[in-house]
C-alpha cells in the first residue's frame, strides 16, 4: 500500500493555490472543475510524493480549517535548500513559528500556512 492523497481544508481554492505554490514552493498537479460544485485541486512537494487534495469544508466542518492536526505539525517537508525556502518565506510574508534551528537530523523551521496549520521544512544532513 501507499498513501497518495491527503485532504487539506482551505477557505478559498484559488487563494490556496497561489499560497502553496508561491509561498511554499509546491507544485500544482491538477486543477479540474468537475461540476458546478466539485473541483479537484491537487498540490505536491514532488511529482512522485503524496499529494494534498485542497478542498473547501462542507457544512459543519468549517471549524476544522487550519486545525487539521490540532496543535501539532500537520505536514513535514524535506527540502534540499532551507535557505532558499527561508528567503521565499520572507518575500511572501510566511509566519515562522520556530527556527530556523539545527537539530541532529538537520536544519529545520516551523511555519504557518495560509489557514493556520503548522508545517515543518527540514534540510536533512
Amino acid at each position: 500500500m501507499q498513501t497518495n492523497r491527503i485532504t487539506l481544508l482551505v477557505n478559498d481554492l484559488d487563494r490556496a493555490i497561489t499560497f502553496y505554490t508561491d509561498a511554499f514552493g509546491l507544485t500544482l498537479v491538477e486543477n479540474t472543475q468537475i461540476s458546478e460544485t466539485k473541483r479537484i485541486v491537487l498540490i505536491a512537494a514532488s511529482p512522485n510524493g503524496v499529494m494534498l487534495n485542497l478542498a473547501t469544508p462542507i457544512s459543519g466542518d468549517e471549524a476544522l480549517v487550519g486545525r487539521q492536526a490540532g496543535q501539532r505539525v500537520f505536514v513535514f517537508i524535506d527540502t534540499e535548500n532551507l535557505e532558499t525556502d527561508l528567503n521565499r518565506f520572507a518575500t511572501k510574508q510566511v509566519k515562522i513559528v520556530d527556527g530556523p534551528r539545527t537539530e541532529s537530523f538537520g536544519r529545520c523551521v516551523l511555519v504557518k500556512d495560509l489557514v493556520g496549520n503548522t508545517w515543518e521544512f527540514v534540510e536533512r544532513n
